[in-house]
């Protein structure tokens, strides 16, 4: 049970950092964004692996599990994350997040399935039913969201991000394998970072990465995402993962929407409807049945 604790914290997370996104995304662009709270949460990450005495183990590591945790990084952090950052700025949060949320668990569940050799009883395969259901109905709970900004390109990006997500996930899975949990998210973020990074710098877009031009709120908003996302929902996802397998974790999280949505009729504004409230509880009982 402690991993299901863990993926559900690490999907908490998630859901306060793709609020703080959906603000951000129209005031600095995405690649900026994402190389920013990658360093912000790289700092949580090596601060951990320090403190924890878990430095020296990377020295002592094979190369081969190393680099299918430098790809995963690649395939999830760097593209899949940008990509997802910019589709928020065609799609509305309540919208994009939940897509992306059920499409993700759902590629990597039959991956990890056929490839992984991972087993599942028939409650967890209706609880994964029940999950994705439950957030199809949030989705629907904003229909003028729907008519006004569900956008093509949006929906295009935010299913282009699922896929790389499902991809960096199962390969993740093969690295921790033989790469300390913790260990590994450090690897993921720094990679990412340094990559990210570069190419904002080397780019022809001189406003990028621009700390000075942003404003001291916009900046504390993407350092907290990235304590969030990394320091936190990063750690706690490749934990879980060890503790309970690459399908079930991501199932787990997939329950992000569920908090999602009191945020965004909070923060965002947006309407509470009745079919909204059935989602939520029909996802909740989907991670009940997952855990078992």
């Amino acid at each position: 049970m402690l991993g299901v604790f863990i993926a559900l914290g690490a999907s908490l997370a998630w859901a306060v950092s793709s609020v703080l996104l959906k603000y951000l995304s129209s005031r600095i662009d995405a690649i900026s964004v994402n190389a920013m709270r990658l360093w912000v949460g790289l700092i949580a990450l090596l601060a951990l692996v320090i403190f924890t005495g878990r430095a020296g183990d990377i020295l002592h590591t094979p190369l081969v599990p190393i680099l299918m945790v430098v790809s995963s990084g690649i395939l999830s952090n760097t593209i899949g994350d940008t990509i997802y950052i910019q589709s928020l700025s065609y799609l509305d949060v309540s919208i994009s997040y939940p897509i992306s949320q059920s499409a993700f668990p759902v590629l990597t569940l039959i991956v990890a399935f056929f490839f992984l050799n991972e087993s599942f009883s028939w409650l967890n395969v209706l609880g994964a039913v029940f999950v994705i259901s439950g957030i199809f109905m949030i989705v629907r709970n904003n229909k003028a969201a729907v008519v006004s900004k569900y956008t093509g390109k949006g929906v295009a990006m935010t299913l282009i991000a699922a896929v790389l997500w499902a991809a960096g996930s199962i390969t993740l899975k093969i690295g921790l394998r033989e790469v300390d949990t913790f260990v590994a998210a450090a690897i993921r973020v720094l990679v990412s970072g340094t990559i990210l990074t570069t190419f904002a710098l080397s780019g022809k877009t001189h406003d990028r990465l621009k700390l000075s031009t942003y404003g001291k709120r916009n900046l504390i908003l993407v350092a907290s995402a990235g304590f969030l996302t990394y320091g936190i929902g990063a750690t706690g996802y490749v934990t879980s993962m060890q503790l309970i397998g690459a399908g079930k974790t991501t199932l787990l999280t997939a329950s992000a929407p569920v908090f999602l949505l009191p945020m965004s009729v909070l923060i965002l504004k947006e309407r509470l409807s009745l079919l909204a409230l059935a989602g939520v509880c029909i996802a909740i009982a989907g991670i009940c049945l997952v855990a078992l």
